[in-house]
Order: structure tokens, then C-alpha cells, then sequence
């Protein structure tokens, strides 16, 4: 369902009267159904910063592909050269297990995996004292404060960098905008929580048991087969 449909359906679900033949311009209770089903598509996304529908590879068939700079050791969001080829409108969040390089020269032939370490280890490792003139092939990788991807030791010629992220959340902003991303399944779930909003307003209590039970059901489905798998930490050092 696009926007208009959701938001269609949500008017029918909570009984409101009206024509809703357009998300522009409206007005009054019709106002207030698009504006929750937006809200309830955004707050869907944001539940979890690591929804698996949201990551680059599933949405857009890649990640982010970059050739590093020689002697640079962080590549800020972007799309020029020195940077990771996605803007920060669009970054969520970086997949760091997902990295590794490869001679660009080479290609793909060479390619290994990059460890990931946090941006205290990079800085403490990789940006003090001598370290600072280390050039070599990166083989470890650290999320900066900024989002930046912060590797080490800096290159010392071109490597092509892979990786992935979750892409960052949006709003609808058209009638035909579409819950990109989320399996055709669930865009129901978007309704029962805007049911939910719109009870609260109107302190309709069957309308908030209605959606709050149709979310719940959903919702748990929606965790089980679209949040990353948990694992074991590794042995402490």
C-alpha cells in the first residue's frame, strides 16, 4: 500500500467520514490521518536501528564502494572523492562487520576482510606518535563520531572499499510513496499503530485494542524474521 492507501485505510479503521482522495492539503480529522500514518511509517523504522529491510544491500541491491586516498585516514559521508560515496541524509547506520578492500589495480582477486575496532582503538593505535606516518594497506576499520569511516593504517596507494549500512529513516511526502523496504506483509502494522495514535486523540478504546492487537502480532512476526540474528561475544581479553 502507497500513502493515500494507508492512509484510506486508516480512515475506514477508525470510522472517520470524509473523501480521502488525496494525503495534499487537508484538513481537520483528514489532517490528522495522514499525519499519524506518516509518523506511524517513521516510528516503524525507527524501533530498531538495525532492521535488516533497511539495510543498502536489500534496498538498493549494494552498499557503499569507495577508493581510498593515499595518507587519508577517515572518509567522511558524501558522494565527492575522499568520501564514502553516501550522503548523510541517507546513512543510518554502518554495518562495521560488513567491511573489506581489495587493490584497486588487482581487484577482487586480493580482497580481505577488515577488522572491526571501535574509534578509541583507531585513534589510540593507529593515530599516535609514529603510527601517524604509517601508509600501508588498511585492514582495520572504526565509525568515527561523525559517521566517518576511520581506517588504519592509512593507504598507501588506491584500495577499493566495501561495505554496508542501514539506509536512514524516511517520511512519505507523495500520495504514491511506498514503506520502502518493508515486506508488502507488514504495511499493515503502519495502520495499527496510526489506530493507536488516532484512539489517543479521541480516546477511542476499541479503536486502541483493535490496532494495538493487530500491531502486536505483526510486530512479532516482523522481529523474528527481519532482525539480525543474535550471536556470542567473543572471549574476553
Amino acid at each position: 500500500m502507497n500513502y493515500l492507501q494507508l492512509s484510506q485505510r486508516l480512515a475506514q479503521e477508525a470510522g472517520v467520514s470524509g473523501t480521502l482522495t488525496t494525503t495534499f492539503g487537508q484538513v481537520g480529522s483528514l489532517l490528522r490521518i495522514v499525519t499519524w500514518i506518516n509518523q506511524a511509517w517513521y516510528e516503524l523504522q525507527t524501533k530498531h536501528d538495525d532492521w535488516t529491510w533497511m539495510k543498502s544491500s536489500y534496498l538498493i541491491g549494494g552498499g557503499v564502494s569507495f577508493a581510498t586516498v593515499s595518507g587519508q585516514s577517515s572518509y567522511p559521508a558524501g558522494t565527492g572523492a575522499g568520501t564514502v560515496g553516501v550522503t548523510m541524509a541517507n546513512l543510518g547506520k554502518w554495518d562495521v562487520n560488513s567491511f573489506r578492500n581489495y587493490s584497486t589495480a588487482s581487484g577482487y582477486t586480493n580482497e580481505i576482510f577488515m577488522d572491526p575496532i571501535t574509534y578509541e582503538s583507531w585513534r589510540n593505535s593507529y593515530m599516535y606518535g609514529a603510527m601517524r606516518n604509517v601508509k600501508t594497506r588498511p585492514v582495520a576499520v572504526a565509525i568515527g563520531p561523525d559517521k566517518s569511516l576511520c581506517v588504519g593504517p592509512p593507504s598507501d596507494g588506491s584500495y577499493t572499499i566495501t561495505g554496508d549500512y542501514y539506509v536512514a529513516p524516511t517520511q512519505f511526502s507523495s500520495d504514491t510513496d511506498l514503506p520502502t523496504g518493508l515486506p508488502a506483509h507488514f504495511h499493515m502494522a503502519i495502520v495499527y499503530l496510526a489506530m493507536q495514535m488516532y484512539a489517543g486523540y479521541e480516546s477511542a478504546s476499541e479503536v486502541f485494542q483493535r490496532g494495538q492487537a493487530g500491531y502486536d502480532k505483526l510486530m512479532a512476526e516482523l522481529e523474528v524474521n527481519y532482525s539480525p540474528t543474535i550471536g556470542f561475544a567473543g572471549a574476553l581479553c
